[in-house]
């Protein structure tokens, strides 16, 4: 029964991620499989009982897969971690790119019904894995005043996005950049923002302005050396 069961949801996977959930008929998927229709209905009540399985496992898949990057997570806002945490995201999304289909087969075909959950309270979820190391990321010095639970949500998502692109809609390095020097800039920005502090503007400027300086004597003195300027 169970092997029935394993060719028939991978019959189902291959068929609703080529054409669809409404393109695809539980005859195809018994075809597929090499079992009777009948068999199918032995399982599932409906073609729809068949998706939510399909969602319901491979959910049951990537359980451990994020509490193993959720646990290696020391210092959440640490260069290290934003990049493990990274190398992390990129292998659950190309590993699994079929999970990834079947959420948007859900969104397109079900309104996102069976997906939601996994979205919904996303800062709650991430306060309630990271809650003290969160609350001793907001005691630092010179913390930026959020709520750290919903930067590091931002972060992951932000992150998750970035790759999704690349797997499911060809990319391609669609930043312009390989997949490193995005994550860095990604950190970059993270850790930065876009904006300079204003000490350290005011010190670059004051470089800049030091640097033009010298470079206005140096063009007067060259001006004044072809004008024959010991005169």
């Amino acid at each position: 029964m169970e092997a029935n069961q394993h060719r028939i949801e991978a019959a189902a996977l291959a068929l609703f991620t080529k054409q669809g959930f409404h393109g695809t008929n539980i005859r195809q998927i018994a075809e597929k499989a090499e079992v009777s229709t009948g068999a199918i209905y032995t399982y599932y009540r409906s073609k729809e009982a068949l998706f939510v399985s399909l969602v319901r496992n491979y959910e049951a898949r990537m359980k451990p897969l994020r509490d193993q990057m959720f646990n290696s997570i020391k210092q959440p806002f640490s260069r290290e971690d934003i990049l493990r945490l990274a190398a992390e995201i990129r292998s659950i999304v190309y590993d699994n790119a079929d999970y990834w289909r079947l959420m948007y087969i859900d969104v397109i075909e079900f309104k996102n019904q069976h997906f939601a959950p996994s979205f919904q309270g996303m800062v709650d979820k991430v306060r309630h894995r990271l809650g003290p190391l969160l609350s001793e990321a907001k005691c630092q010095k010179g913390w930026c005043g959020k709520d750290p639970a919903f930067v590091f949500a931002s972060i992951y998502m932000y992150i998750f996005q970035y790759f999704l692109i690349e797997k499911l809609f060809q990319g391609n390095h669609h930043l312009g950049v390989s997949d490193e020097e995005a994550v860095g800039g990604f950190v970059d920005l993270f850790s930065h923002g876009i904006w300079e502090a204003r000490e350290k503007r005011a010190t670059r400027n004051a470089r800049q302005n030091n640097s033009c300086s010298i470079g206005v004597r140096k063009r007067k003195l060259r001006a004044c050396a072809l004008n024959g300027g010991s005169r």
